[in-house]
């Protein structure tokens, strides 16, 4: 499979201009703030990581953070199911979801449309929360959500509604749960309620992070490499053999073999 590379922009983890419930458990920032997705392989396995802005835990979750749910549906075939449940927000005709992976401060789980579940392992390394779904890798299509976490709820997604609560997420009625979603045009998909799926061809994919890293590593040489003009002196090499160069003597780079 090609690795899937993403970003996301800071500090838009507030839907369409969406109020946070006003207990004070919700008055820090970021604890919902996607930052970064990969899908990577990792000994003959599909890895998903996830980065969040911050990992807020004022609930001892074992996993760090209790805060935040991360909701992943992969559409990993034709068809599928075109309803994100939990995150609220519908895919595009005929790219559904056949498998999702749920990520609380409590564990994580793979789901299926039909209801079956099993748990999965979660790890954090570092910045990234890491998923190993029993999916074989492969170039998949993802949606990627992140909420706010809420035990009683079947995918615990914390529910929206106008003028919001204590625990409920201010929102016009009838909008996503999911407070931060994965997309090129965020605004748009929270207008339309369709969450288009990344993929590999994506704008912000490996390709446009490999581009980006050539063109820096080229300008980083073109400073590192001296340059010299037609007239200019060269510059003595330093001697061959293990023999120093004398005092006063220039060092040059010899690249010949």
């Amino acid at each position: 499979m090609i690795p899937l590379l993403l970003t996301d922009r800071i500090g838009d983890d507030h839907g369409l201009g969406y109020g946070y419930p006003q207990a004070g458990l919700y008055s820090e920032v970021g604890f919902a703030d996607l930052t970064g997705f990969q899908a990577i392989e990792r000994g003959g396995r599909l890895v998903l990581r996830v980065r969040l802005a911050r990992y807020a835990n004022p609930l001892q979750a074992p996993q760090g953070f209790s805060l935040a749910v991360v909701g992943i549906y992969l559409d990993t075939a034709p068809g599928g199911a075109e309803e994100l449940p939990g995150a609220g927000f519908k895919t595009p005709a005929g790219q559904g979801w056949e498998q999702a992976v749920l990520l609380t401060g409590w564990g994580a789980e793979q789901r299926d449309p039909t209801g079956g579940s099993q748990a999965l392992e979660l790890q954090r390394s570092g910045d990234w929360l890491e998923v190993w779904p029993k999916v074989p890798p492969g170039n998949y299509g993802y949606y990627v959500t992140v909420g706010l976490y809420d035990p009683f709820t079947p995918w615990h997604f914390r529910p929206t509604r106008p003028g919001g609560g204590a625990w409920t997420i201010n929102a016009p009625l009838d909008a996503p749960a999911a407070v931060d979603v994965l997309a090129n045009d965020q605004a748009a998909a929270y207008q339309s309620g369709v969450l288009p799926p990344v993929r590999i061809g994506t704008d912000r994919s490996l390709w446009a992070w490999i581009a980006a890293g050539a063109g820096l590593l080229t300008f980083i040489l073109a400073f590192l490499i001296p340059r010299r003009g037609p007239g200019a002196p060269k510059l003595p090499r330093r001697a061959r053999g293990g023999e120093k160069a004398g005092k006063g003597e220039g060092i040059d780079i010899d690249f010949e073999s």
